[in-house]
């Protein structure tokens, strides 16, 4: 699967395959985006925890921090 990602928010390549059996964790891992620079992960609308499994056709949304005041 290839993703759509906003670089301009993260940090990452716009385009990312998705293996089989991967979960949230594994693909947080494989963008390098560390656990301190993200919110919450959505999968197809759905706040999930990095052992969730995602597959091919899940929408993938992940929200990074925002500091504001």
């Amino acid at each position: 699967m290839q993703e759509e990602i906003n670089s301009e928010v993260i940090n990452v390549p716009r385009e990312v395959i998705v293996e089989k059996k991967m979960t949230v964790g594994d693909l947080l891992k494989k963008l390098g985006i560390a656990k301190n620079k993200f919110f919450a992960v959505l999968v197809n609308g759905k706040k999930v925890d990095s052992n969730h499994s995602v597959d091919e056709s899940d929408k993938i949304i992940i929200l990074p921090l925002i500091a504001g005041g």
